[in-house]
């Protein structure tokens, strides 16, 4: 993540008028830095397929800063089978 990608979501968010307080934090996908149940929505954009944990991916990092009501979108790459 660069503060280049930082700044196109955020502005991309306000642009949109995405919600009241749209914000990209920087951190890691596994430990994200939101305080618990502190976010309406959480989008994952091809980012869970670049994690070397991703069962910590999907059980705290996503789900933790996210609302109860809040809702939750992810689009990653899947691999099934095996790669010769």
């Amino acid at each position: 993540m660069t503060d280049e990608m930082l700044a196109l979501a955020n502005r991309n968010a306000n642009e949109r008028n995405v919600g009241k307080r749209p914000f990209s934090p920087r951190g890691e996908i596994e430990h994200i830095p939101l305080p618990d149940a502190s976010v309406d929505v959480v989008i994952s954009n091809c980012v869970i397929n670049l994690s070397a944990d991703k069962p910590q991916v999907l059980r705290e990092g996503l789900p933790r800063p996210q609302a109860p009501a809040g809702a939750f979108a992810v689009s990653d790459v899947v691999v099934q089978g095996t790669l010769a």
